[in-house]
């Protein structure tokens, strides 16, 4: 599958336009140097870094001094940007979430934005002139089965 990936160099009203363009479900994590959280659809606060994801791609960035710097990955092209040079496709897979009631894990969080404690995430494994490169979130979904530890989808 074709998919595209995109450098940004801008300020917040459009890393939020680009943000919106990704569908819907949203969910986001974002973060600075003494805190992680993650959220459903759009985050209140754009801190130091972070994410967010949604069915057509996602758009990860980082605070500058002046504006963000970005990188958004998606499955269709984006009018008004030049794609970063390369071959770029993907391929999909499913993968488990860390169960956030495992002992050797202390998030400060409760649960994922879907509610749930544990669960899968659907990703698009991005690949540069065939060189995996990015995976890309897509989707939160709940466990159904037990956990074999295994990724799903990348034969």
């Amino acid at each position: 599958m074709k998919v595209y990936a995109y450098v940004l160099r801008v300020g917040l009203g459009y890393l939020e336009g680009y943000a919106r363009s990704l569908g819907q479900p949203l969910y986001h994590w974002i973060a600075d140097g003494a805190c992680l959280t993650m959220g459903e659809g759009m985050p209140q606060d754009w801190r130091e870094q972070g994410a967010v994801f949604g069915p057509q791609g996602e758009l990860r960035w980082w605070r500058t001094e002046n504006n963000y710097q970005a990188l958004l990955l998606t499955s269709d092209p984006v009018d008004g940007l030049d794609p970063i040079s390369g071959i770029w496709e993907a391929k999909e897979g499913t993968f488990f979430l860390q169960n956030l009631n495992d002992l050797r894990v202390n998030p400060n969080f409760p649960a994922y934005p879907h509610g749930s404690s544990n669960g899968r995430f659907k990703a698009m494994i991005y690949y540069c002139n065939g060189i995996a490169t990015f995976i890309s979130l897509r989707e939160l979904l709940t466990v159904q089965g037990g956990c074999d530890g295994k990724a799903e989808g990348l034969g």
